[in-house]
């Protein structure tokens, strides 16, 4: 019976010691392996914790070591635990790619030659270099407040910076005619990777490159002949022009501008002010607005958020235009809308309801024309004009995230590049009521909730099994 007793004993400590062992080595394969590749699962509704394929794109060309600083303060947050695990995605996808932390508090001096810059940056900010080239990514860009990430948008494009076909994109304002320079708007396209370049079109010529995109916004002064004149010539070249007009300001006597649009163009601004209570967002001047079907606004139709515009002129597209034009609609009111021929009227929530002679929608409110162009030396040149009734359709709902608008804005910038040099990744909605653990909390759940318990419970079943096995 001793022996029996014995062997009995024998097996049970080695099955437990063995079980531990194997649990030990399953827990340190998958730390080893967390470091190189994704053990998690995103259940995020916008994938927040796994890269897009655009940003894999640009992090597969990265060929030399970019060394990824996150700076803080000797303090861990939820900030920098999602930056970290946002950050451990690139990893996984490069060795070239390092991230690591400094404490700007206690190890001043290895970011000593950055500090004239790293004052201005919240705690949790990026300092990314290769070789002699470096770039920042400013903490308090992460987030929007009503609940959305940049953080892989703003890493991916710094990243992009570094690559060695990486060009610099411009999009150029005019200036000069009292017009809006709309800080929601550039502040996307400088997350994205664009540099804002202001352009005198009195003393200077619209850009020599094709493709490139000159920016109207809301003028109030009329263009001159002459501007009209290298404003067309760049069109011919195949160049971009996008123009945002506004009911309110900027309704001043554009007639140059107005006439070329529609003796050219075959487009008309109507001096009139189109409104839509039935699609109007509560305590604001917002409305939705009707896609139409294109190759800018086929890929967000069906996401759950409408594209918005205020109050804007209605355009119409003539009859009679050249025949190399074609015009397409990409942004109408609803049949419900309707539009008021005095604009000065609009001095309370009393005189915008309908009255009798008001016309009835729907309206077009946002146009893009495409002209093409037979070059000197027989190339076909196509060059595209958007032009808006207002200018709120890619000014402050730009960056309401409640609206599609940035996504509209954005993939008319690339259509307009030709799909070839902008980076699109979209602002990612945080999940409500998020958890967001550090690597330490992580691992620490892990053990607990993966090797202890269950060994408790294996222990337990053991001494269970004993106690009745030899009683």
């Amino acid at each position: 019976m001793n022996n029996r007793k014995t062997k009995y004993s024998l097996n049970s400590k080695v099955f437990i010691v063995g079980a531990v062992l194997i649990v030990l080595l399953l827990n340190a394969i998958l730390i080893s392996l967390n470091d190189k590749i994704s053990l998690e699962l995103d259940f995020t509704k916008d994938k927040i914790f796994a890269l897009t394929t655009e940003s894999k794109e640009i992090v597969d060309k990265i060929n030399e070591p970019v060394d990824i600083i996150i700076l803080t303060a000797g303090e861990e947050s939820e900030t920098i635990s999602m930056v970290k695990n946002v950050l451990d995605k690139y990893t996984q996808r490069s060795k070239q790619i390092n991230v690591r932390e400094v404490d700007v508090v206690k190890n001043p001096t290895e970011i000593q030659a950055y500090m004239e810059d790293i004052v201005q940056l919240g705690v949790g900010s990026l300092l990314m270099k290769q070789g002699d080239q470096h770039a920042f990514v400013d903490a308090n860009d992460y987030f929007s407040q009503d609940g959305y990430s940049y953080i892989e948008r703003s890493v991916t494009t710094k990243l992009a910076s570094f690559l060695d076909d990486a060009e610099e994109s411009t999009i150029y304002f005019t200036t000069g005619h009292g017009e809006q320079l709309s800080k929601n708007y550039t502040k996307v396209l400088e997350m994205v990777g664009y540099t804002i370049e202001l352009l005198d079109t009195m003393t200077v010529d619209f850009p020599e490159e094709e493709d490139a995109i000159v920016i109207i916004s809301a003028p109030d002064v009329d263009f001159s002949l002459d501007e009209i004149n290298k404003m067309d010539a760049f069109l011919d070249r195949g160049g971009n022009v996008q123009i945002y007009f506004d009911p309110f300001y900027g309704s001043g006597n554009l007639e140059n501008l107005q006439a070329y649009l529609s003796d050219d163009w075959g487009i008309a601004r109507n001096s009139n002010v189109v409104i839509d209570t039935g699609r109007m967002i509560e305590n604001s001047s917002y409305m939705f607005g009707n896609l139409n079907e294109h190759e800018i606004t086929n890929p967000i139709m069906n996401i759950n958020k409408g594209v918005g515009y205020g109050p804007a002129n209605s355009l119409e597209i003539l009859v009679e235009r050249p025949a190399s034009v074609t015009v397409s609609p990409l942004l109408s009111t609803s049949s419900s809308s309707y539009a008021k021929d005095d604009v000065s009227l609009f001095t309370s929530k009393e005189s915008i309801k309908k009255a009798a002679g008001d016309q009835t929608g729907p309206f077009d409110v946002l146009l893009l024309a495409n002209r093409q162009v037979n070059a000197e030396d027989n190339s076909l040149k196509i060059g595209s004009l958007l032009v808006s009734g207002s200018v709120l359709v890619f000014d402050s709902l730009t960056t309401d995230t409640r609206f599609a608008n940035e996504d509209l804005m954005l993939n008319t910038i690339k259509w307009m590049e030709g799909n070839q040099n902008s980076i699109t990744i979209r602002a990612k909605e945080l999940p409500g009521g998020q958890m967001v653990f550090s690597k330490t909390q992580f691992w620490t759940w892990f053990v607990v909730l993966v090797v202890v318990i269950p060994l408790i419970t294996l222990l337990l079943g053991i001494i269970t099994y004993v106690k009745r096995r030899y009683r």
